[in-house]
């Protein structure tokens, strides 16, 4: 009687033991093992990936208009800063993160010079 209560708790804990290693969590990579540092043409829509135990730095992967690829962007360049730093704002605030999109498409507006008109000298 006592040799077969070891044999259910040895099978127990040997069922309970398979469980948990079956069942542990492995780790990611990071999606981005190359990144571009400036993406030229409309985005569709962007992913951030921030930085976590899977991947040690954050990721933006831009899905491009023309043909729906999916692109990684450097956040280490200007384009990439500004698109992460405009979704960081977004998250805080719980705002549509899309309004980043938007921006990146706008062109520099370029400063309107004074025109100044020539006056007519009367004598």
């Amino acid at each position: 009687n006592h040799s077969n209560m070891l044999i259910w708790c040895s099978l127990i804990f040997f069922f309970i033991i398979t469980i948990l290693v079956e069942s542990q969590y492995v780790p990611k990579t990071c999606q981005c093992p190359q990144a571009k540092i400036r993406i030229k043409g409309p985005f569709s829509d962007f992913k951030v990936t921030p930085k976590g135990p899977n991947c040690l730095q954050d990721e933006i992967i831009v899905i491009r208009q023309k043909n729906y690829n999916h692109v990684c962007l450097s956040t280490e360049g200007r384009q990439g800063k500004r698109l992460l730093k405009c979704w960081q704002s977004t998250q805080k605030d719980g705002k549509d993160s899309k309004k980043c999109i938007h921006r990146q498409d706008q062109k520099p507006r370029r400063r309107n010079r004074k025109h100044v008109k020539s006056r007519k000298v009367t004598s």
